[in-house]
């Protein structure tokens, strides 16, 4: 007869399958959908945002194509005033001119960018319709471009 507590008896414990991947557990799915609808979401408002701004960036396409010619004020003013209809409306830029039309730029500049420059060169451009003078010319554009930045995100806040 054969001993039961013999050793040479024994036998490897039987374990489970292994756990599969798949299918996977209903958190997975829905994780999944919910980083799908995020990601949608962004795309979304990127693509938004730069249709809205596509006035920004033909704006400063002319003021680079300024800077290859003489710079007049009336030049910068015409680019400007184009693109603070778009931003601000018609009702609030269409009648400025002048000293107003320096004193709105200025007032809708964001508070870190400085357009003096460019406001007094608006001013003068009422008298005048001479070419700037180079270094003027290049700062005026300078802040023209900087003022077109600052008007980013604009469009909708006020629309």
């Amino acid at each position: 007869m054969s001993d039961p507590g013999d050793l040479n008896r024994l036998a490897d414990l039987a374990l489970p399958p292994p756990v599969s991947f798949w299918p996977p557990a209903a958190g997975t799915a829905i994780v999944g959908c919910a980083m799908l609808a995020a990601l949608f979401a962004f795309g979304w408002r990127r693509w938004s945002r730069y249709r809205a701004d596509a006035y920004l960036r033909a704006a400063t396409a002319e003021l680079d194509g300024l800077g290859a010619a003489p710079v007049t004020a009336e030049a910068i003013s015409a680019v400007l005033k184009r693109a603070a209809l778009v931003a601000h409306g018609r009702e609030r830029v269409a009648a400025l001119t002048g000293r107003a039309w320096g004193a709105f730029l200025a007032e809708t500049a964001p508070g870190d960018r400085q357009v003096a420059a460019l406001a007094s060169a608006i001013e003068g451009a009422a008298t005048a319709t001479t070419a700037l003078e180079p270094a003027a010319a290049a700062e005026a554009l300078a802040q023209a471009r900087s003022w077109l930045h600052g008007q980013r995100g604009r469009l909708t806040a006020e629309a």
